[in-house]
């Protein structure tokens, strides 16, 4: 009887969370009845399990209130994301209030569950014996599963972007828009061979190496076996790592180190710091700051501050950390001082780093905000006051690619310009909020706005002069590969194309986390922290590339969190599965 009624609660409960939470998401008639009928079924299986296990649920979950304040302030954050706002405020307020208080709470029970399935479970933090032939063998279905995309897009995909890099290593005249770390790569690699391929193939390599690494690593403390090759076997055949392996971008290889610099936070965590008492350990710290620090042009302070908070939680070790600091800063302030200028290298536009002021200007002025007359005159000496209309609320590149638009006129007195761009704010204070919360959707806003876009990839070679295009090894097997990727993006959008996703997922693994292994599990979300912090105060557009990060990393904060300190965790009553195989 009591399974009859769980089927029957589960039913509705199902039912009614799958209308509430594509309400409060896009207009009913927006959403196909394949969506409707499959997040149902999914939504009565987990209610069913839910309601299976809501006991032990509520004693290893919600009686710890730690975990159950985290669950609760992420589950609003989780709302706030899924929301499409416009909706939102044209809903009658009973319908808001019905629809967001059962969509929270299906948010909230899915995240109790998920709590509960690592708590009760997971693998004892123990030092283990693993062949390093393992990262071989870790690798491979990655290695297999990505070069079918290199064969189907082959040499590779390139977006103006990679063009840039290209033209640069053909002409030898470099620019540090966009990173000359990365050209540089290119330009070494194409000495073995004169192909975009061959910049793919190492892109392919160096992603499954570190990916694979990372496994190794875990597994090393614990981690099982066949948890250990599910991992492998899912990254291997995750669309986003398939189709970045084979874009000529800097953002692959810089997302790669940010996964790196993570795994070796994690492994420092599960090391107790000894592998920050040795000069092989300092050494790749050091080496992964460098990484970010020159594979774009925001990495400095993110590897910086990474280091800083290292030095903060192993203070014991603060001498040994601060030579990677010291280093780190010091090699880039060279290379990018005298070293740029004795090689004639042009550094980064210092007006891309403005992005954010400049989109709130254009939103005030394209929406006839409050402006002084000195104002306006300084505004129209930078780009005529008619042109600012064309502000796009999420993308950058109509104002400041602007053919009118004078950036040096912004670069000359950037103190100016910062001074009128925080004048235009106190008087503009709604209409600059909106606009900044438009700009930066990507990071935090799960469901797309209605009026916004996101470039999840590029696929094929941009025409240009070179002679680069795009020639499959088989049409055919691009037409395969090309309509998998645009089914994914057209029917699971919001799971896998809109990277606040696993941002949240992030933080709900290493809330559990620092539950079983103690609050120093926080430190590995540093990197990609900062990286999401950077991009609130300099995101140029909605491409996915600039949290490529999270996605690719997210898979090894639940893999950290099964792991669990012995006689810490599990605990009152929770199980472990028996033996756990390393």
């Amino acid at each position: 009887m009591t399974r009859v009624l769980n089927l029957l609660i589960s039913v509705a409960a199902g039912l009614a969370a799958t209308i509430s939470v594509l309400a409060i998401m896009q207009e009913r008639q927006d959403t196909s009845m394949l969506k409707y009928v499959a997040i149902t079924i999914v939504s009565i299986c987990f209610f069913y399990a839910f309601l299976s296990f809501r006991k032990q649920i509520i004693h290893s979950v919600l009686e710890k209130r730690y975990i159950t304040i985290g669950i609760a302030l992420l589950s609003v954050c989780t709302l706030i994301s899924l929301i499409d706002w416009p909706l939102f405020l044209n809903r009658p307020w009973y319908e808001t209030v019905i629809v967001d208080t059962i969509s929270l709470m299906t948010i909230s029970c899915f995240f109790s569950f998920i709590a509960f399935l690592l708590l009760r479970g997971g693998y004892e933090w123990r030092r283990t014996e693993v062949s390093k032939l393992q990262i071989l063998w870790y690798m491979l279905p990655m290695i297999a599963v990505w070069m079918i995309y290199l064969l189907a897009f082959f040499p590779g995909n390139m977006s103006p972007d990679s063009l840039t890099h290209w033209r640069e290593v053909q002409s030898h005249e470099f620019n540090n828009w966009h990173p000359i770390a990365y050209t540089m790569v290119i330009l070494l690699l194409t000495q073995i061979w004169d192909s975009p391929a061959v910049v793919v193939v190492f892109q392919i390599l160096f992603m499954s190496f570190v990916y694979s690494y990372a496994i190794y690593s875990l597994r090393q403390y614990g981690l099982g076996k066949k948890l250990a090759w599910m991992a492998a076997l899912l990254w291997a055949v995750l669309p986003i790592n398939g189709i970045f392996s084979t874009i000529l971008w800097k953002d692959v290889v810089y997302s790669t180190f940010i996964v790196y610099l993570t795994i070796f936070i994690m492994k420092t965590i599960l090391q107790e710091g000894r592998n920050l008492r040795t000069w092989g350990g300092i050494a790749t710290f050091t080496l992964l700051l460098l990484g970010i620090a020159f594979f774009r042009n925001n990495g400095l302070p993110i590897a910086v501050v990474t280091a800083i908070g290292m030095m903060v939680v192993y203070r014991r070790n603060w001498k040994q950390l601060l030579t990677p600091v010291v280093l780190v800063t010091a090699l880039y302030l060279i290379v990018t001082g005298p070293v740029f200028t004795a090689y004639n290298v042009k550094s980064a536009n210092p007006n891309e780093s403005l992005s954010i002021p400049t989109q709130q200007i254009a939103a005030v002025v394209s929406q006839d905000g409050e402006l002084t007359d000195e104002q306006r005159d300084y505004l129209d000496s930078i780009l005529p006051i008619e042109d600012w209309d064309a502000y796009n609320p999420y993308l950058t590149d109509r104002i400041k690619f602007h053919d009118n638009f004078k950036d040096d006129v912004v670069v000359a007195d950037m103190g100016k310009y910062i001074s009128v761009w925080f004048e235009i704010v106190k008087q503009n204070p709604a209409l600059v909020v909106e606009a900044y919360l438009k700009q930066t959707s990507l990071i935090w806003q799960i469901n797309k706005p209605v009026d916004g876009y996101t470039n999840p990839y590029t696929i094929d070679v941009d025409p240009n002069s070179m002679g680069l295009e795009t020639k499959p090894v088989s049409q055919t097997l691009y037409d395969v590969v090309e309509y998998g990727l645009e089914t994914s993006r057209y029917h699971t959008e919001e799971l896998f194309w809109r990277p606040a996703v696993f941002s949240i997922l992030i933080v709900l693994f290493s809330l559990i986390a620092s539950r079983k292994l103690g609050m120093i599990a926080w430190l590995p979300i540093l990197p990609v922290l900062l990286n999401s912090g950077t991009m609130l105060v300099g995101l140029p557009a909605q491409d996915y590339r600039y949290q490529v990060s999270n996605a690719m990393v997210s898979i090894f904060f639940l893999l950290f969190a099964c792991l669990y300190k012995k006689r810490e965790e599990p605990a009152d009553g929770e199980s472990t599965s028996p033996a756990r195989q390393a």
